[in-house]
């Protein structure tokens, strides 16, 4: 399916026998035109002209000649009633009264300020005043209805441009009047040229009172004016020139322009449509691609298998690493198909997961192989080097990440690498210094949102894949959790016991490159179990007055509590939420080691039938590295505790007789423990357990309570200071 896909996301070649030139170089040689071929407006061209093209096709408006005769007799009919009756000797609230009966879309709409105005006005006119002012007003709105007015200026088909048909004339827009901008003061301007209506002294009552009988007397025809520009734009050609055969596309020596460019890209393009018309030359390309994918796939599992097997065993991972792998191809795939700016490709990102969720090793490696396959997509030398140097510089930057502050660093390495590296590469393919910023400023977009992305990206797939990362385990490692914290209450020996193997076990994984946080962090969830029974446990039973409730069970039923706490243990781990790969240490860390203590005593107790496989664990053994580890450092932690001379020679004989025990036993079998590393195991134990078995000079009451007690004065308590002897 990866050779699939691969094969899929691989484009169709350029020509090798089309020259590849760059604008502001020098033709190396004279270049004909093999057959006849056109070259295409590229899609920014085309665009331009076909907006230009739209452009020139003003908006086509219908003229309705009904709405003005209309409503110029509305204002005679309301001039008619309005007039009269405001002439008339009354109270002016009789007045409005009858006028609200008789007019009342008018009335109601007028203010009562411009109606006052108006009554004033037109009372103080004579006959032949009336019949001018009259006369003024019907010539405002016959002047307004002659030159049109459209509802708005603003629509989507007359902002693109400013021209506008109406029957057989073309005009500006600007020429005919816009019903809001009449409403807003234009129609006040034109009624200031009417000496009848400015005389009154009450122009802006008028101008409200004419601005009821206005209404759009033309409306843009959208069905026509799309017709016409999408007719204009099928019109543009998408074709910039043709060439026949054995035309000069550039000459020797001629410095390369862009339309020279533009012909050998058009060139290429056409020679590739016509060899993939052959079935057999697409045939053999497709098994071309096919073959390349499968070779960097097998190059990919051969690393796999002889340096990282426990990915290459593990379903979980390969499945991991084929959906961060082809994610990356896929992407890079539609960047090049779609014209996205190079850079965009994400391989620090494939980088950057890779590392924090299997090895930088394997994110290394992957990060090659991807560079490479995206610099056959691009065809470019300089692509696969930029995605490979990059991809080192993510990995490098998050190798030891284990606190989320830490992607700060890739923030500033990134985006740096990229300008570097894209800066130095166009320098050497002599690019015109104005294009390296556009070439540089996608490198700074991912250099900068990669690290952002990752953080987001992180947790997801840790739950998907059960991936624990340093960052996860740093955060179970707060010895304050609730888990932790309840562990120290109820049983502070066992919490003792943890703390100090946590030491050991990370001193070792130091030594032989295992995780180190896992082994401490695994320490100190390891025996959680033993909080629900602790006093079972010998570590816990000093504060309850050295009593062993196993005194008074049987060997097998104190072998089954004790080996409950297993089970205890990896049932709290899961109701908390820990990391599948905390968990697995609970049980492996036991292995299916003997019980000796409780077998003994059952042979001593003469019990029939005694199996020492009644008296085991129930493992598995040990599987990793970081779990041999935890076996060791329990029981030497344990062991060591018993020493009653603690000098180097007595410690080292410890451990290596426990490491032998275990060795023999077979418990390390199925753990890619070495007997190299178990040597490292060996010494990188001693001087921990040195330091936490120390001993101290004895204060004066302990010597004086030391003597009394040798003399037979009674016990070291009675010496204690403060105390009555």
């Amino acid at each position: 399916m990866s050779v699939g896909l691969l094969t899929y996301f691989s484009p169709s070649q350029r020509p090798y026998s089309i020259t590849d030139l760059r604008v502001g170089s020098v033709a190396p040689e004279r270049i004909n035109a093999p057959l006849p071929f056109y070259v295409r407006k590229s899609v920014d061209e085309l665009d331009a002209e076909r907006l230009q093209a739209e452009r020139s096709i003003p908006t086509v408006l219908i003229h309705d000649t009904q709405t003005g005769p209309a409503q110029l007799t509305y204002l005679d009919s309301v001039f008619g009633v309005l007039l009269p009756n405001l002439r008339m000797q009354m109270p002016d609230s009789l007045k409005h009264s009858r006028l609200q009966r008789e007019l009342p879309d008018v009335i109601g709409s007028l203010s009562e300020a411009a109606l006052r105005q108006l009554s004033g006005s037109v009372a103080r006119l004579g006959a032949p005043e009336l019949t001018e002012f009259v006369a003024a007003s019907h010539q405002v709105l016959s002047d307004v209805y002659a030159t049109g007015i459209l509802a708005s200026r603003e629509g989507p088909l007359t902002r693109v441009t400013p021209q506008i048909r109406i029957g057989e004339s073309e005009l500006s827009i600007s020429s005919v009047h816009e019903e809001l901008s009449l409403q807003r003061g234009e129609l006040l301007s034109l009624i200031q040229g009417y000496r009848p209506l400015v005389d009154t002294g009450s122009a802006v009552a008028i101008h409200e009172f004419l601005s009821l009988f206005l209404k759009p007397n033309l409306a843009v025809d959208v069905e026509q004016t799309q017709r016409l520009r999408d007719e204009a734009r099928r019109s543009v050609a998408s074709i910039k020139r043709r060439y026949l055969q054995d035309e000069m596309i550039v000459d020797q020596n001629t410095k390369v322009e862009q339309h020279h460019v533009d012909a050998l890209e058009s060139l290429a393009a056409h020679l590739a449509e016509e060899e993939r018309k052959d079935e057999t030359v697409r045939l053999l390309q497709t098994i071309a691609a096919a073959t390349i994918a499968a070779f960097l796939l097998i190059v990919l599992g051969y690393y796999l298998a002889t340096r990282e097997p426990q990915i290459y065993y593990s379903t979980g991972l390969l499945l991991l690493l084929t959906l961060v792998g082809l994610a990356t191809a896929g992407s890079a795939s539609y960047i090049q198909t779609n014209d996205i700016p190079t850079y965009f490709a994400p391989t620090p990102l494939a980088a950057m997961l890779l590392t924090i969720l299997l090895t930088p090793q394997v994110a290394l490696v992957m990060s090659l192989l991807l560079a490479l396959f995206i610099g056959s997509l691009f065809g470019d030398f300089y692509v696969a080097l930029i995605c490979a140097l990059t991809a080192a510089v993510a990995v490098f930057s998050v190798r030891h990440v284990r606190h989320r502050n830490q992607f700060y660093r890739a923030m500033i390495l990134l985006p740096a690498s990229y300008g570097v590296l894209i800066t130095a590469t166009d320098v050497l393919r002599f690019v015109p210094h104005e294009q390296i910023y556009s070439h540089v400023l996608p490198g700074l977009v991912i250099g900068i949102a990669t690290p952002i992305v990752i953080q987001g990206l992180l947790p997801i797939f840790e739950s998907i894949f059960n991936v624990t990362t340093d960052i996860t385990l740093l955060e179970l490692s707060d010895l304050n959790r609730p888990l932790l914290r309840e562990l120290a209450i109820r049983a502070p020996g066992t919490y003792t016991h943890s703390l100090i193997m946590a030491n050991l076990s990370e001193a070792a994984a130091q030594r032989i490159n295992a995780s180190p946080l896992l082994a401490r962090v695994g320490c100190y969830y390891h025996d959680i179990g033993k909080m629900l029974k602790p006093e079972y446990f010998t570590e816990n039973q000093g504060l309850r007055g050295g009593r062993n409730p196993h005194d008074h069970l049987t060997p097998s039923m104190s072998a089954l509590i004790i080996d409950s706490h297993v089970k205890d243990g990896v049932y709290l781990a899961e109701e908390n939420g820990l990391p599948q790969a905390l968990i697995d240490l609970i049980p492996q860390h036991h292995g299916t080691t003997v019980l000796e203590t409780f077998y003994n005593r059952a042979i001593e107790l003469g019990v029939e039938n005694v199996r020492r496989d009644d008296f085991r664990y129930d493992g598995p053994k040990p599987q990793t590295k970081e779990a041999g580890i935890l076996m060791l450092a329990d029981s030497i932690e344990s062991a060591a505790r018993t020493l009653s001379e603690r000098t180097p020679s007595r410690v080292r004989q410890l451990v290596r007789r426990i490491v032998q025990q275990k060795f023999s036993a077979g418990e390390l079998d199925e753990c890619p423990l070495t007997l190299r590393d178990l040597h490292g195991i060996e010494d990188a134990f001693i001087p921990v357990l040195m330091g936490t078995l120390h001993g101290r000079v004895e204060y004066p009451w302990q010597k004086e309570a030391g003597r009394k007690e040798r003399r037979g004065g009674g016990p070291i308590a009675s010496a204690l200071p403060g105390r009555p002897s």
